[in-house]
């Protein structure tokens, strides 16, 4: 048996809508040398059924099974059953480009690296479109060179990419020589595992090609419900402060950890779906979370985006109902500035569109011209050759000749 190259984890919870197009993708992917560990987390639906039907066809497939407890277990007991040089932790419900197990394989190897990071994207899965993204990887965080580390990028080293597992490819001896595990919560149990992997690691590379799409306005996945689970992200946030703070080198990477940590606040909020959990979140950021991160004696020089800062200020002496209309409001002026400066933008791009199809119109009818042109002066020289050949212009040439010398010597 040929040595296994990635293992790749798929913790699956009633996906059998999206568990065929997710398989294909994993199995038709050009690295032959894969094992892909599905682990069924109490799934209620048909998704078990539909991986004993792919195992039939493909015997790569595992499929390991255990009582619900959320895809932060999942992965771990995955992890466990990994052979696989690489470890990749893959969702049941996203989509992969054919050969992205191929890039990321081939840079890591290349680099000798730890993690490989590559880019991805988002897909509407109501609009059933691709939504550009780069929140997966920040190119212009990146150090100049390949291959880094902490030590390259302390400002930047959590910022450069977000928590998500499935668009690192991590050396499967480097996260069991850590003990890096998942925590075993319902929500951003990736939190924990992601931040410590980039800190603890000696060798991270990267490849900017987009090679996986995050399939998002699912009112299925964990994200869609987010208010069944209110401290959630807030208490992976605090878990991972507490174990990282004790290593020496937490000082150089602070800042990038507490704006990582701050953003990850917001965008807890940004997804409850009740008031009444956004409420209860928001109270606990400002009235214990800005405090227990040493957020609240960060200066505006700190806070990497102004308006992060501004909200934390706001926050501090605004209500949650009060807040979140003010912000609404400020989306709205936003989107509509974002409408006018899009409709400015398709404006000049149809001008300048209608240009270019004038150059080429005139450049067209100049070809036009210029083929005529050759074609008058291929006339014209076949008439002055016809006329040099005729016996006139010879006989002429002769009797000019004694004229001609005799101009010559004068």
């Amino acid at each position: 048996m040929e040595a296994i190259k990635v293992s790749v984890v798929v913790p699956v919870y009633n996906v059998d809508e999206f568990l065929d197009n997710t398989l294909s993708d994993i199995t038709g992917q050009t690295l032959r040398e894969i094992e892909i560990i599905c682990v069924d987390d109490g799934s209620t639906d048909n998704s078990c059924k539909i991986i004993e039907e792919w195992m039939e066809k493909d015997s790569r497939i595992q499929l390991i099974r255990q009582k619900n407890q959320y895809a932060g277990v999942a992965r771990n007991n995955g992890l466990k059953q990994a052979h696989g040089k690489y470890v990749i932790f893959w969702d049941a419900d996203d989509l992969f480009e054919h050969n992205a197990l191929e890039v990321m394989y081939a840079q890591a190897e290349q680099e000798n690296s730890d993690i490989c990071i590559c880019e991805a994207r988002k897909y509407d899965n109501a609009k059933e479109k691709y939504i550009p993204s780069d929140a997966y990887l920040k190119e212009d965080l990146l150090p100049g060179k390949q291959t880094f580390n902490k030590f390259d990028v302390p400002d930047y080293i959590f910022n450069l990419t977000n928590n998500v597992p499935w668009n690192k490819l991590y050396l499967r001896e480097f996260i069991t020589k850590n003990n890096l595990e998942y925590q075993a919560i319902k929500q951003a149990n990736d939190t924990y595992f992601t931040i410590m992997a980039l800190f603890l690691a000696e060798r991270i590379t990267y490849v900017k090609d987009v090679l996986i799409a995050y399939r998002v306005n699912n009112d299925e996945s964990l994200s869609g419900k987010a208010s069944d689970t209110v401290f959630c992200a807030y208490d992976s946030w605090l878990y991972a402060k507490e174990h990282i703070e004790k290593y020496p080198d937490f000082n150089l990477v602070r800042f990038s950890f507490l704006n990582r940590a701050l953003s990850g606040f917001y965008h807890a909020l940004n997804i409850q779906t009740t008031f009444e959990s956004y409420e209860k979140l928001y109270r606990k950021i400002v009235e214990e979370g800005f405090h227990e991160f040493g957020l609240d004696e960060c200066t505006e020089e700190n806070i990497y985006a102004v308006w992060m800062y501004k909200d934390m200020q706001k926050m501090y002496e605004t209500e949650p109902a009060d807040f979140l209309v003010q912000k609404s409001i400020t989306r709205r002026v936003n989107n509509e500035n974002n409408n006018v400066r899009r409709k400015i933008l398709r404006e000049k791009n149809a001008a300048l569109r209608e240009n270019v199809k004038e150059l080429k119109e005139d450049k067209k009818a100049l070809q036009s011209d210029r083929k005529k042109l050759q074609e008058e002066k291929k006339k014209l020289q076949k008439e002055i050759d016809n006329i040099k050949q005729s016996k006139a212009y010879r006989l002429g040439n002769k009797l000019l000749w004694l004229p001609r010398k005799v101009v010559k010597r004068g």
